[in-house]
């Protein structure tokens, strides 16, 4: 009897590859594994990791885990939204060039709040940076 890899292995290789699971992904799995599509969907989208859309060139996460949270994490994510132009539950801008994300401890706790610019840590974020950071990922476009 042939033995399957389980599923969530499969969808965080599809992931890791793609940086997504996109529609064709989902349904091929999903018919691999003798299930709805749609309850292949409910089951990722029970885990945060899993994304369902490309993620952007730039990817933009803050830090929302407790000591981020206490220092004003909450306050930049929102501005970052503005100035994204987000809509809520969007994580990509229109254009497809940048992706926000909340994530939950970086693991610099006394440098909080954390925000991760394409792999670059900025410590001890502040919500009027935000405007300068935006401007600068937009110009590498």
């Amino acid at each position: 009897m042939e033995t399957r890899p389980p599923l969530i292995s499969q969808l965080v290789k599809i992931q890791k590859e793609y940086g997504y699971i996109g529609e064709d992904h989902a349904k091929a799995l999903a018919a691999e594994y003798g299930m709805d599509v749609g309850r292949l969907y409910s089951l990722m989208s029970f885990f945060d990791g899993f994304r369902t859309c490309p993620p952007g060139r730039h990817k933009v996460d803050v830090c929302c885990g407790t000591a981020c949270y206490e220092k004003g994490a909450e306050l930049i994510h929102d501005r970052l939204v503005d100035e994204l132009d987000l809509s809520p539950y969007q994580e990509t801008t229109a254009d497809g060039e940048i992706t926000l994300e909340q994530v939950y401890c970086i693991g610099a706790c006394s440098q909080a709040p954390l925000v991760v610019v394409d792999g670059d840590v900025r410590s001890k974020m502040k919500s009027h940076q935000v405007p300068a950071v935006v401007q600068k990922l937009r110009q590498q476009q």
